[in-house]
């Protein structure tokens, strides 16, 4: 499903050259695929408030032939992201329609984090994901960075790393400040960053000064004009879209154990060791609670 992917992923590496007509614009798009794919160029512009050549200017900074060729991205788009799961989908918002008319929010929740996991595998670019999880297993140290809520996440996301590699670090946990940690960062290392809306810019800065020290940095972010993936040698969108008041990160979860099985699973030998190791180490003083039919 790499063509859903294809279009995001153009609007993310130009964004930073866009001017804030093409910004409107490019984010028009990722906002209202389906509008894009059916509706006339004119009838776009008057929902954006832009003027027709706007959408036509945007495609060929965006390097697509013309707008026909932008138009089709997002038929493919929609086509990747529903085609697949509809059947199921539809079956599954029947019966959370009959059963929230009875209070049961949980359904809705339910569904909503079902959604944005579909979403994702509906839209991530597997070569992409293939990528980050081979510079991941190459780095020769590997940066972790997220605040607010995507804090918990990378902390997740070390601990499991940690049990299979060495080479691991949460920024803003190891005594010292960021910038001591960032000194010798270099083209042979890699790092995570996660960044959801309201964006923090901690976690941008850091990309930033991770990006021009040359390190290989992974984005993961909840929308294709956030201000991270232009720090980012690869970047995945993950929806946080849920009936309440708080972000769902489901996907993000989804996400992010999928990469670290992925580096475990091409780590070879010395990952299987080292995890091996570890647990017979976290056995021997005590770490795990031994039950009384142990």
């Amino acid at each position: 499903m790499k063509t859903a992917w294809a279009l995001n992923n153009r609007i993310s590496a130009h964004s930073a050259a866009l001017s804030p007509r093409l910004r409107r614009a490019a984010d028009f798009v990722t906002k209202h695929p389906d509008e894009v794919a059916t509706r006339s160029l004119r009838y776009l512009a008057g929902m954006a408030g832009l003027s027709p050549p706007t959408f036509s200017r945007l495609a060929a900074k965006l390097g697509y032939d013309g707008y026909e060729e932008l138009r089709e991205s997002c038929r493919n788009q929609i086509k990747a992201q529903h085609l697949q799961f509809a059947e199921g989908a539809d079956m599954l918002q029947e019966r959370v329609l009959e059963e929230s008319q009875k209070g049961r929010f949980i359904l809705r929740q339910g569904a909503a984090a079902v959604e944005n996991v579909n979403s994702l595998l509906g839209s991530v670019d597997l070569e992409s994901l293939d990528a980050a999880a081979s510079k991941l297993v190459g780095a020769r140290k590997v940066f972790l960075a997220g605040s607010m809520s995507s804090r918990p996440f990378v902390d997740y996301m070390a601990y499991m790393a940690t049990m299979a590699f060495d080479n691991w670090q949460v920024l803003g946990v190891e005594p010292g400040s960021v910038g001591a940690a960032l000194v010798d960062v270099n083209e042979d290392d890699a790092a995570v960053v996660i960044a959801k809306a309201p964006y923090a810019d901690r976690s941008i800065d850091v990309a930033h000064a991770l990006s021009e020290r040359d390190a290989w940095v992974i984005g993961i972010t909840d929308e294709v004009m956030s201000p991270l993936p232009v720090h980012c040698a690869a970047s995945f969108i993950v929806s946080t879209k849920t009936p309440q008041f708080f972000s769902s990160h489901v996907a993000t979860l989804v996400l992010i154990e999928s990469l670290i099985g992925m580096i475990v699973a091409g780590g070879g030998d010395s990952v299987r060791d080292r995890i091996a190791a570890v647990e017979l180490t976290s056995h021997a003083i005590g770490e795990y609670h031994v039950g009384s039919g142990v």
